[in-house]
C-alpha cells in the first residue's frame, strides 16, 4: 500500500486546486485565453481604472479581478497584497503614457551651469510626477498613516540612482569652479527629497517659481564653491 506523509497531501491538494482555477479560468465567458504579459496588462489597466474612477479603497483584489475579467485566485499568484499590485500598476500605466520621459537617470543634463542644471532635473521630474494616476498620492499618504513606512520602502530603492544622477551633476559643476568639492549625501538628495516632500505630503508638485526659489534660496548656497 503507498502511504502519502502530510506533505505530500498538502502539494498534491495545492497541485489540484491550482488546475481547478485554471480550469475555471478557461471556462469563463469573458476570458480569452489570455496568459502572460496581456493578461498582466489587463490587470493593471483595471487597477488603475478603478483608482482613478472609484478611489483606493475599491482597489480590491475582488473588484480588479471583476474589471480585468479574470480571477482573484490570477491576482494571488502575482501579488501578496493590493499595495503592490497598485504601485507596480501605476508604474507600467506611467511607463506606457506618451508623455512619459523616461527615468532621470538616463537623462543627459549638462547645460553648463549648475543653476540651469538644477532646475531641469528639478523640472523633468515634476512632468514625470504629473503622469501618476488620480488618487494614487492620496493612497500612498494613506498607507503611510497606516505605518506602512511606504516611503521608506520606495525611496529607498531609488537612493542610490539620486546620487549618481546628483554626483554627476555637481562633478561637473566642480571641474568649472562653480560647486565646493565637499558636499556631504543629505545635500545631494536635497532636490530628490524636496520634490518628495511636495507630491506626496502637499499632493501636488512644485511651478516654476517654487523651483527656481528651491534652486536659489536653498540649493545653490549650499552647493556653490565660496569665493
Amino acid at each position: 500500500m503507498l502511504v502519502l506523509d502530510k506533505d505530500d497531501v498538502i502539494i498534491e491538494l495545492r497541485n489540484t486546486r491550482s488546475l481547478m482555477f485554471e480550469e475555471k479560468e478557461k471556462k469563463s465567458p469573458n476570458h480569452s485565453r489570455r496568459r502572460g504579459d496581456e493578461l498582466k496588462k489587463a490587470i493593471y489597466k483595471a487597477a488603475v481604472h478603478i483608482l482613478e474612477n472609484e478611489g483606493y479603497e475599491k482597489v480590491t483584489f475582488q473588484n480588479v479581478a471583476k474589471e480585468a475579467k479574470t480571477t482573484r485566485s490570477v491576482l494571488y499568484r502575482y501579488w501578496d497584497d493590493v499595495f503592490d499590485l497598485i504601485f507596480e500598476a501605476v508604474r507600467f500605466n506611467i511607463s506606457q503614457n506618451p508623455e512619459w520621459r523616461g527615468n532621470v537617470i538616463d537623462q543627459e543634463i549638462n547645460s553648463g551651469s549648475l543653476r540651469q542644471d538644477l532646475i531641469e532635473l528639478l523640472t523633468f521630474m515634476r512632468e514625470n510626477f504629473k503622469l501618476y494616476p488620480k488618487g494614487f498620492l492620496a493612497f500612498v499618504s494613506f498607507m503611510q498613516s497606516q505605518g506602512k513606512n511606504v516611503l521608506e520602502s520606495t525611496v529607498g530603492n531609488v537612493l542610490p540612482s539620486n546620487l549618481i544622477i546628483m554626483e554627476r551633476l555637481l562633478a561637473r559643476a566642480q571641474e568649472r569652479g562653480e560647486a565646493r568639492e565637499k558636499i556631504g549625501q543629505t545635500a545631494k538628495l536635497l532636490p530628490f527629497q524636496m520634490t518628495r516632500y511636495h507630491m506626496l505630503l502637499e499632493g501636488q508638485s512644485m511651478n516654476d517659481k517654487q523651483i527656481n526659489e528651491l534652486v536659489d534660496e536653498v540649493l545653490l548656497p549650499i552647493y556653490i564653491k565660496n569665493t
